[in-house]
């Protein structure tokens, strides 16, 4: 490989000419090198450029670990390196001979190269890099939910400390930041919680700066580790919690749908349907077609995480993942929109559209002065669980039907199996509403033909 080195990098590279040989005989295999070995040198020559004083840009940082890609050997920090043997030092030497002494990949090559000085509010798209794996699955909506959580607190810290490289971060800096939420909290401005998951937000990122890096764990600090707000003495867990709506009114408003006649016909039938099942509303509105399974035996949902471009969709948690039975009101909703909601499928403005129809219209069941704001749209699950309640069913077929942990309900690992269709069909219609056209039957009905079918399996039930 042979070639001039361009006036413009004459600053960074004191080299006029770079001559290397690609290690091969094969012509064909050496265009290919010299094109990647080219451009990799050239990526570093232009991050160190961009670099200025205060330390190693990212670009430069990256450009330097992909031209020692490109040289055949890995990024090791020297600590590793020393603890090896000597024969790989020597090679990692005789790798980078050539790559110029000014060369972000010598010390890169020797596991001495310093991490970029990164800005806190430089760190949102890097974490996003690092959980790529994670959020994959995440539609516009959900993607844009999740950026703002780190966005959002990002911003916050700029104002309350500075915006500051992460490697820079002292005690006191975290000690202002949470002082900041802690007395939003003290004014009850917000809840404990509220302020905790703003602490982990940034503690997150700050995690990730290291990560992003391969900085040894014994190098790590992060002074936002340990920051967590303690919870007052008269606050509880449910301090903020929503109320339940009166099991009455979810049947005149929201099962027979009085008073929704001027809300468009998706929003008044994902209400339907959710007020029916106990999901949550997203669960519903953003399923795909290819879940919707109308003309099967059992018509249900199959709710789960979707890749699919045009369908993207996570679930909360793996918990989240299940068959949703579909009966009574909520079958008759769902067949009136067979390819599921298109209009709010993965996008914005569901709940602010419901919420605002159900307040003006003075929908929501009267409360006292101290409960207003405490009913929202989402409080059908609330009212889904005391249903289940009433019906004295138990905590781990509730969890079936609401999609929460059987292992943490339990307290152990999950053995056994799940409810299949017929079963969770049975638990469904114990909590489902009546209509016109349809009556559940009594659940001790319900529960004989749950046995039966436990025997018809070879179950002893008696």
């Amino acid at each position: 490989m042979r070639f001039r080195v361009p006036k413009r990098y004459a600053r960074v590279e004191p080299r006029r000419e770079i001559n290397q040989t690609l290690n091969t005989k094969n012509y064909d295999e050496a265009k290919v090198r010299f094109g990647l070995k080219k451009k990799a040198l050239i990526s570093d020559w232009d991050a160190r450029l961009r670099s200025d004083d205060v330390g190693l840009s990212l670009e430069a940082y990256d450009a330097a670990i992909s031209l020692l890609d490109e040289l055949g050997v890995s990024y090791k920090p020297m600590e590793e390196l020393l603890a090896g043997p000597l024969n790989e030092l020597l090679l990692r030497i005789e790798a980078v001979e050539n790559c110029g002494i000014g060369s972000a990949v010598l010390p890169a090559a020797l596991g001495t190269i310093s991490s970029p000085r990164t800005l806190v509010s430089e760190m949102p798209p890097i974490y996003e890099e690092l959980k790529s794996a994670e959020i994959v699955a995440k539609n516009p909506r959900q993607l844009r939910m999740w950026r703002n959580k780190y966005l959002q607190a990002v911003k916050t810290f700029v104002e309350v400390v500075a915006d500051k490289p992460v490697a820079d971060l002292t005690e006191l800096d975290a000690a202002a930041y949470r002082k900041h939420w802690k007395g939003r909290r003290d004014r009850r401005e917000i809840t404990t919680q509220y302020a905790n998951k703003k602490l982990r937000f940034m503690r997150q990122l700050i995690d990730a700066y290291y990560e992003r890096f391969d900085i040894l764990p014994s190098q790590r600090n992060n002074p936002l580790s340990n920051s967590a707000i303690e919870k007052l003495s008269d606050e509880s867990d449910e301090e903020n919690q929503k109320l339940a709506f009166p099991v009455s009114w979810v049947q005149r408003v929201l099962i027979d749908q009085e008073g929704l006649d001027r809300l468009n016909a998706e929003a008044r039938d994902i209400l339907t349907i959710s007020a029916d099942t106990g999901c949550r509303q997203t669960e519903i509105y953003d399923v795909p077609p290819s879940d919707i399974h109308l003309d099967h035996a059992i018509p249900h949902l199959k709710l789960k995480v979707t890749k699919d471009a045009e369908f993207k969709r996570q679930l909360k948690n793996s918990a989240s993942k299940r068959p949703v039975i579909l009966l009574g009101a909520a079958l008759d909703a769902m067949q009136r929109h067979p390819q599921g909601f298109a209009r709010y499928r993965g996008r914005e403005g569901y709940s602010a559209t419901v919420n605002s129809y159900m307040r003006e219209n003075k929908l929501f069941p009267d409360v006292s002065e101290e409960q207003i704001g405490k009913f929202t749209i989402s409080c059908t699950r609330h009212t889904f669980e005391d249903r289940m309640g009433f019906a004295k069913m138990s905590n781990e077929e509730r969890a079936y039907l609401m999609g929460h942990s059987i292992g943490k309900i339990r307290g152990r690992p999950v053995y056994g199996s799940e409810p299949d269709l017929r079963v969770r069909a049975l638990y469904q219609e114990m909590v489902s509403f009546p209509t016109e056209k349809w009556e559940p039957r009594p659940i001790a009905v319900l529960r004989t033909e749950i046995d039966r079918l436990a025997e018809e399996l070879g179950f002893r039930v008696k």
